[in-house]
This record gives C-alpha cells, structure tokens and sequence, in this order.
C-alpha cells in the first residue's frame, strides 16, 4: 500500500512557476493541476487546460511549469494552481501501461479535487481510523485516474451516460423513452442506444425497468401502499402490466413478494 510522505492543496505559484528536477523524485509524485499549465513530454512541450492530473513514477524527470500565454488571448495568466502529494510504495503504483508522466484530463473535476480534499483532512488530522481511511481514499483516487487515463471512459460524453443512469434510478417514475433520453443529450436515438450498450452493458429501457422494479421491491417491503399505488409511483399507469413485469422479473407476483417478507 501507497504511504503518503507529504501532501499540500491548493498550492499557488506566480506565472513564473516552473519545475525542472532531472531526476524526479525517489517516489511517486501526484499532481491535480486547476490552472492551463505546460508538460514536457516525450520531446516537447504541451500546453494542458485547467483540470489535468499527472503522476510521475519514481526517477522520473519533473518539467513542467505555468502557462505563460493562454491559447488564442493577448492576457498572462497570473497563477498555477495545484495539489499535490508524495506517494511511497515498494510495489508499482500503477499498473505500467498507465501514461506516466502525461497529462490527464479531468472530466467531472471536483470530485477529484473533492476526494483529494477528503484525503488532505485525513492526513493532517488525528481519526481513531486514520491509517486505513487514507489507505482507502488514496487507493480510490488512484483507481478514478486509472479509469481516467482510459480513453474509452475519458470522453465527455461517459459522463453525460453516467448521470442519465444516475437520473433514471433517481427518478424511475419519469417517462422515460429513448426518444426523451437521446433529445436531452442532443444526440440520435441510435447512437444513445449504441454507447449506452458498450458502455454498460445493457440498454437504457432494460435500465428504466429495473430501476422501476427494485424501486417497487423496496416499496413492498417497507410501505403499507396498495399495488395500484406502488405501480404509479414507480411509472406505471396500468396496474396490470406492472404486475406481468413484476413477475417476469422477480418470479413473483408483488402480492406474493410481499406477503414472503411479512
């Protein structure tokens, strides 16, 4: 496991900040980049948006800095912006095929700077439980960027997918149609249907009904509603088709399910 040797966030650096150690360091370096800066990779200089990660593995050259001109404007930047943090760990942090030493763009930011803050708190506090709740912030910060660097994951439109599923669950008594779905994300149903799929393995409707369903199972279990209720509050404007739905998926009529868990 990862040991933390040193951490700061929200580090802030004049628009002359600029790093060079030719050596890197003798363990990890994480970074969270919040402002446009500038990579050297592989020969040449990048310059990154705000919301990037890097992390450079031990020995690995540091060269990296604030962006001195921001892309198509006359106006400096006036500041870098970062957290960061030292990570030990006598294993490879990451698997070797993640990009060491290359930029990572952040979609969705905050809940990294969110997690990286949970982990600074941790750190410089005192918890009964510190040490296995940095162990697991940390190795959940890691993994997000692992997912990250995954460009099939790190395309904006993942995310957009990921909180329409979140709505779905959230709200199963919507009328949800593919057709209302892809026009909220301005896309064609055909595409929705065809990335939703390679995404997570199921469609938006298969989605849309199971949600209905464990939401109408929690219901039975917890609520003296009638099944007319039930039906309606989790989208079902006939009776008799949640019933059929219900037992197709469950194996059991709700009236059954019901009386089981009484």
């Amino acid at each position: 496991m990862a040991q933390i040797r040193k951490l700061l966030e929200n580090t802030i650096h004049d628009q002359n900040f600029f790093v060079d150690r030719p050596n890197g360091y003798p363990f990890y370096l994480l970074i969270l980049v919040k402002t446009p800066a500038r990579f050297f990779v592989e020969g040449e200089w990048i310059e990154t948006p705000s919301d990037v990660a890097v992390v450079f593995h031990s020995g690995q050259p540091h060269l990296y800095g604030a962006l001195l001109k921001l892309p198509n404007s006359l106006s400096f930047h006036t500041a870098y912006i970062d957290d960061w943090i030292h990570l030990e760990s006598k294993e490879l942090l990451l698997p070797e095929h993640f990009p060491y030493g290359k930029p990572i763009i952040l979609h969705n930011p905050e809940n990294y700077y969110n997690l990286f803050h949970l982990i600074a708190l941790e750190y410089f506090g005192n918890s009964p439980h510190r040490h296995t709740i940095l162990d697991a912030l940390t190795t959940a910060l890691l993994e997000k960027l692992l997912d990250a660097s995954n460009t099939k994951k790190s395309s904006p439109f993942y995310y957009e997918l990921v909180k329409l599923r979140e709505k779905i669950y959230a709200t199963p008594q919507q009328n949800w149609t593919i057709k209302n779905m892809a026009d909220s994300l301005h896309i064609s149903s055909g595409y929705l249907h065809t990335q939703y799929k390679n995404i997570f393995h199921t469609t938006c409707m298969k989605d849309v009904i199971h949600s209905r369903i464990s939401n109408a199972c929690e219901l039975l279990s917890a609520t003296q509603h009638s099944i007319e209720e039930i039906a309606l509050s989790c989208g079902y404007h006939n009776t008799e088709h949640f019933i059929r739905q219900f037992k197709k998926e469950v194996g059991t009529t709700p009236s059954h399910y019901r009386k089981d868990r009484d």
